[in-house]
């Protein structure tokens, strides 16, 4: 199952890579400038059809691909001869003019963000299954040693439910978790609910310096209400049933799903439950190897609307254009004192997250595993569009600002100095990758 996960993952971010690429490509063909070879994969080629002036090919390793363009190996040529000009052909890539090479090089981050509207444009469009809890609240320190969380120095309290969060009304938790997230150490106005009266409480997401995301400190307020129960665990050979209401465990009151792991964590002899308007009690075996858990808890659904096209275009606009915006606050984020082994992902687990979240949408229904696979590569695709315009020689922002200091200055760069710009770049980005994997790995030996 993992080697499934691993394989539609590589999947997801082949699709990713070759949107970009693709992005390159037509962008250099339209400007007049001659493609040598586009791949999808990498290393040895298993597959290749020449067709106008390009050779397609499949190859070995399925981790992306490339566009070769040609005259790309005339800069290394000019700064081995010491040459101070590079010498070019019709249909070079350094033959083209400097705006056209600005365009050809930021289509790729662009087809990605194409590739993200058209996904989020999409589910827009067909509408989607969301399972949800409620935006009620747990205080995290009722379960921890900490007391010091912003939503208890905020006053706020277990049971509260959160009705709106700065004007913008709210009814699930994960709309709740997304205003939070996204929001460190900015003010946050909360609507709550309690016992029948709304109050207006202030409050400051702390920086979660693991994530770079924000965090107050609750988790959703779960009733103990049970969907389902695995045939293979303690709780179903006790007699659980689905629809059961659990209310006390070895006679102390179960208020939520969170009293019920925390009060199961060890060993638990009778549970009761309300069952049909009748209390019951069960005998948990002893002495079994049985594992704790495999209950599923009640929580709501509903199905977006399916939107028309003209809606659904904006949908797709607008949930792209937050992405991006989202994104940016995250990279942000990195300057900020974050723990960067927590926060940064390389390629090997962003693989295995593509894979987990399709399988585990799968576990719901095939909608819900295209729909958790498709929009993660959406996200994916953002993330791609704003790190390829970073500043970074040998980026496609590198590359911009390059051909765009030209075009100001009207001067062809020094063979010498666009060979040094260009390693430069390359250390910088081979840095990265070293220090994104080590992560991985170190993250996946934790886990």
């Amino acid at each position: 199952m993992t080697m499934i996960k691993i394989l539609t993952g590589l999947l997801g971010l082949s699709i990713v890579v070759v949107v970009h690429e693709a992005g390159h490509f037509i962008a250099a063909r339209l400007s007049g400038i001659k493609v040598e070879a586009f791949s999808i994969g990498w290393g040895k080629v298993l597959f290749s059809k020449k067709w106008k002036d390009t050779d397609f090919r499949i190859s070995l390793f399925p981790l992306g691909g490339y566009c070769k363009m040609q005259g790309e190996q005339a800069m290394i040529q000019a700064w081995e001869s010491k040459a101070r000009t590079i010498d070019t052909d019709e249909g070079d890539m350094y033959a083209a003019a400097w705006w056209k090479r600005i365009i050809v090089s930021i289509s790729g981050p662009v087809m990605n963000l194409i590739m993200a509207g058209l996904i989020f444009f999409t589910i827009s469009l067909v509408g989607y299954q969301i399972h949800y809890y409620p935006s009620g609240i747990v205080l995290a320190s009722e379960y921890s040693t900490r007391s010091d969380f912003p939503a208890d120095t905020a006053g706020l309290k277990s049971g509260d439910i959160i009705r709106a969060v700065d004007d913008r009304d709210i009814e699930r938790f994960d709309q709740l978790q997304e205003a939070i997230m996204v929001s460190p150490e900015k003010p946050l106005t909360l609507t709550v609910e309690r016992d029948g009266r709304l109050l207006s409480i202030t409050t400051v997401p702390e920086l979660n310096k693991d994530s770079g995301a924000g965090m107050l400190g609750i988790f959703p307020w779960i009733d103990a209400v049970v969907k389902g129960v695995s045939e293979n665990s303690l709780f179903f050979a006790a007699g659980m049933q689905a629809g059961d209401r659990i209310v006390e465990a070895d006679g102390t009151p179960v208020s939520h799903a969170l009293d019920f792991s925390r009060l199961t964590e060890g060993s638990v002899s009778t549970l009761k439950v309300l069952r049909n308007g009748e209390t019951i009690t069960l005998r948990v075996p002893e002495n079994s190897d049985l594992p704790h858990g495999g209950i599923q808890f009640e929580y709501l659904s509903l199905r977006t609307p399916s939107f028309k096209l003209i809606h659904s275009v904006k949908e797709g606009f607008t949930e792209s254009w937050n992405t991006v915006a989202n994104s940016a606050k995250g990279l942000g984020m990195l300057f900020k004192g974050i723990n960067l082994q927590s926060a940064v992902s390389g390629p090997l687990r962003i693989t295995y997250m593509t894979g987990d979240l399709a399988f585990s949408g799968f576990s719901a229904g095939i909608a819900e595993g295209f729909l958790n696979f498709f929009r993660f590569i959406a996200l994916i695709n953002v993330a791609l569009f704003i790190m390829n315009l970073l500043p970074i020689p040998v980026l496609d922002g590198g590359q911009i600002l390059l051909f765009l200091v030209e075009g100001i200055t009207k001067r062809k760069p020094n063979p010498a100095v666009l060979y040094r710009y260009q390693m430069l770049g390359t250390m910088i980005v081979f840095a990265l990758i070293i220090f994104a994997t080590t992560n991985d790995i170190l993250f996946f030996s934790r886990n």
